[in-house]
């Protein structure tokens, strides 16, 4: 156990079980300054108490915001879980560690105008541009039409994908479940396209790879290699600053607007909780202005 207790130990069960990077990142920034805090007050974790944490997220409250402190109390709570159940300390304080309350956000998506922009220049600028961009520019179709998390798109490979059937098996490590997710015949063909050149760059390289989304040097590519692609994404298309969860919420809200159930979104998604789904109803201005547009009594007459 160094300064920081069994910092490293637990990420790495965490990273075992599942937990992306981004995640991992966040636990470990939060810990160390809950370590930090309690050793200035003499504490180790064999000898915190419930009325430490407790002390140690007031601090918290009032400099951050709710969302904020809560991801300090997950990680605690996950943290002493772990130690309690790995005996390595023999009670686990944070049991009673409560979130705090946190108003609902509004979820930012693309509108159906953007959309297209992304469309329009991911099939006729995009396969002329280098493989890394084509590559990325296919991806976020995907993650478009089927609402896949990027870690999920990334871990796609050969077999999963049946192109006859316009069917894909989609591996979650977060939910530790498995979907199968139709794609659109319009991605069909433009993911045949990706495919032929994704051979071509293999062969070019002289390796072989069952992974569909593969990096430059035909190597693996993880979801911090990727993430960096995706402004460029938005820049190129003429939209504003893309990232993967953007085109996940999209994918979400644009289904409901366009009268999909509610329990159709949760599934091709993977989503679990009607209540994350319904997060996705919100609308913004110019979305209500065009539904309004299109329902009002008045409009219609």
């Amino acid at each position: 156990m160094d300064e920081h207790g069994y910092l490293e130990e637990f990420l790495h069960h965490e990273r075992a079980s599942g937990k992306a990077e981004p995640t991992l990142r966040n636990h470990r920034r939060a810990l160390k300054i809950a370590f930090e805090w309690l050793r200035a007050h003499g504490r180790t974790e064999a000898d915190t108490t419930a009325a430490d944490l407790v002390g140690f997220v007031n601090t918290l409250v009032g400099r951050c915001v709710p969302d904020h402190v809560n991801q300090y109390v997950s990680a605690i709570r996950l943290y002493f879980r772990w130690l309690k159940q790995e005996e390595l300390c023999p009670t686990d304080p944070a049991t009673r560690l409560k979130f705090l309350h946190a108003p609902a956000k509004p979820v930012d998506s693309l509108t159906e105008a953007e959309c297209k922009k992304l469309v329009r220049w991911a099939t006729t600028e995009a396969p002329r541009k280098r493989f890394g961009v084509y590559r990325s520019a296919v991806l976020a179709m995907l993650l478009l039409d089927t609402g896949m998390r990027i870690g999920e798109a990334l871990r796609l490979t050969l077999p999963d994908i049946d192109m006859l059937t316009g069917k894909i098996l989609v591996r979650s490590t977060k939910t530790k479940d498995f979907r199968v997710v139709p794609l659109s015949p319009f991605l069909r063909k433009h993911l045949r396209r990706y495919l032929k050149r994704r051979d071509d760059k293999l062969t070019e390289l002289g390796l072989k790879s069952d992974r569909i989304f593969i990096a430059e040097s035909g190597g693996e590519l993880n979801s911090d290699l990727n993430q960096h692609a995706f402004p460029y994404v938005g820049k190129a298309a003429g939209i504003r600053r893309v990232h993967p969860h953007l085109l996940r919420h999209t994918f979400a809200t644009q289904s409901l607007l366009n009268g999909a159930p509610l329990p159709a979104v949760m599934r091709l998604g993977g989503w679990r909780k009607l209540s994350t789904v319904q997060r996705y109803t919100y609308m913004n201005d110019e979305v209500a202005a065009q539904v309004h547009a299109q329902t009002s009594p008045l409009s219609r007459l």
